[in-house]
């Protein structure tokens, strides 16, 4: 993945593209730019033939962490085919972005997610082991985002990065150990330069 920049406004922002994604690298993206928004895998409101017949789609289409595990383990083609979302690359988020989430249920081993069934706690083993299984092009590691609220003290902010460090560490080192995610899915890592934390 390459990010090309088109354009920096100061202190407001970076206009560009990202280049490269997806497993053949032939795909890019405007940034910033948008996503396709999944629950479990389908668009909400659309069926999958009036989604074809659409013009300039997003060239990501996000799902969500699989809450049915055991389903797609024993269909062994990832989420990509079961979900028939075939030329697209496929971003597998922590989180449902349209859907709030309880804060305080971080903790420096696990992260937890909200689903239909309630409150799934994730370890990294367990995390990288539903990433396995979905097999997205790109994935957002365990974090600890649980900053948003706007009387968020600096001590926990820190806390969160610390966190947040910790669980990409023992990502990185899982998602090299397995080959299946070696071939076939690509973790990034984007640093923020400025920060003082």
């Amino acid at each position: 993945m390459k990010l090309e920049l088109t354009r920096v406004i100061q202190g407001r922002g970076r206009l560009g593209v990202l280049k490269g994604l997806g497993r053949t690298g032939q795909h890019s993206m405007e940034v910033p730019g948008c996503l396709l928004y999944t629950h479990f895998g389908t668009v909400p409101h659309l069926t999958q033939d009036t989604l074809h017949t659409l013009s300039s789609l997003p060239p990501v289409t996000q799902v969500t962490l699989a809450e049915h595990q055991e389903v797609l383990e024993e269909f062994k083609d990832g989420f990509r085919k079961f979900a028939g979302l075939h030329d697209t690359v496929l971003y597998c988020s922590l989180h449902d972005p349209a859907t709030p989430c309880p804060t305080g249920y971080t903790t420096n081993k696990t992260v937890s997610v909200w689903g239909s069934g309630g409150r799934m706690e994730l370890t990294v083993a367990k995390f990288m082991a539903l990433q396995k299984t979905v097999q997205p092009d790109w994935y957002h590691s365990m974090s600890d985002g649980e900053t948003w609220q706007s009387n968020t003290s600096r001590k926990r902010v820190r806390k969160s990065v610390d966190r947040t460090l910790a669980h990409l560490d023992e990502c990185l080192l899982e998602h090299q150990k397995s080959q299946v995610h070696t071939k076939t899915t690509s973790i990034y890592v984007v640093k923020i330069k400025g920060s003082d934390l």
